[in-house]
């Protein structure tokens, strides 16, 4: 059986695991991402790559790294990250991983590195077509096809936070300054916005986090009302996306996924409701790695396609 790296380079925390072909993590490592530049959060993920492996028992295969950004993945190049990793656009991550260990490195973005992962592994398995759904601070996505992420003529496939759910020039505005997109309304901020419309409250120490605790304990709360709406909200945005791309399956990953059927069923009926016939019964279901599941998505770049 062979062994592979992962490595997940995120705004916090950096983590490295080795991973075998059949998609179990015998053992991981992590550091925090350091927010001094780019060259910086480099060098940390290689010696956690490096630590990691001088641990292995057998040959490391190949390596797969997942990052936030946006990536060129044939050159591994990293064309944007927001300020959550400081200097990190521009960087050859691809290059300089392959000149320090001498393996195949692959490198995409972390959601597509999610979304193969559960393809290949988890909740997806053996299905052709794939569409994940990350719901977080924002909303990320990624097409698996075959085995594969569609990554699109631009690299941008899948991107689905951008999906516009209403014209409305009054609409709520996401994070990333789009306008009524469905990042505005199915994340954790559209969440709170959600709860702040229902009770026409401001409160600033209201998080996605407490919202989500109120409405396990209250299914009659304003807190469950809000969880309610924001998945029917995602249904809307999961219609359009089933219509065109009639995926085998759905996975629904990231933080707000915690809530479970409190989120998906709504957003299930009203696909249900309004998708076309045959697209209409696409199941929904949440993603099943579980904690390791940005380890096994990464080193699952670098593997051969089955």
């Amino acid at each position: 059986m062979s062994l592979y790296l992962g490595i997940d380079i995120g705004g916090t925390k950096i983590a490295a695991g080795l991973v075998t072909s059949s998609g179990n993590v015998r053992a991981s490592r992590r550091c925090p991402t350091p927010l001094t530049g780019g060259q910086d959060i480099l060098r940390a993920a290689l010696e956690l790559a490096q630590q990691s492996i001088a641990q292995a028992d057998q040959p490391v295969a190949a390596v797969g790294i997942g990052t936030g950004g946006q990536v060129d993945c044939d050159q591994g190049l990293i064309l944007y990250a927001s300020e959550l990793l400081p200097g990190w656009t521009g960087t050859s991550v691809k290059a300089a991983f392959e000149a320090s260990l001498g393996l195949p490195t692959s490198v995409d973005n972390d959601v597509n590195a999610l979304a193969v992962g559960e393809s290949r592994f988890g909740a997806g398995l053996g299905l052709a077509t794939v569409l994940y759904v990350a719901l977080g601070t924002g909303v990320g996505g990624a097409l698996v096809l075959g085995g594969q992420v569609h990554h699109g003529a631009h690299g941008s496939g899948g991107e689905i936070g951008s999906l516009l759910l209403t014209m409305d020039p009054a609409a709520r505005i996401a994070q990333s300054g789009e306008i009524g997109t469905l990042e505005a309304y199915a994340s954790g901020p559209g969440l709170v916005q959600t709860w702040r419309e229902l009770t026409s409250r401001t409160d600033d120490a209201v998080t996605g986090f407490t919202i989500a605790e109120e409405a396990r304990r209250d299914p009659e709360s304003a807190a469950a009302r809000a969880v309610t709406q924001t998945g029917e909200y995602l249904g809307f945005g999961l219609v359009t996306l089933v219509n065109v791309l009639d995926p085998d399956l759905i996975v629904i990953g990231g933080g707000l996924s915690d809530l479970g059927d409190l989120l998906l069923d709504p957003a299930r009926k009203v696909l249900l409701a309004r998708a076309l016939p045959g697209p209409s019964t696409c199941p929904v279901v949440m993603a099943a790695l579980g904690p390791d599941a940005s380890l096994i998505g990464a080193a699952a770049l670098g593997m051969p396609r089955e």
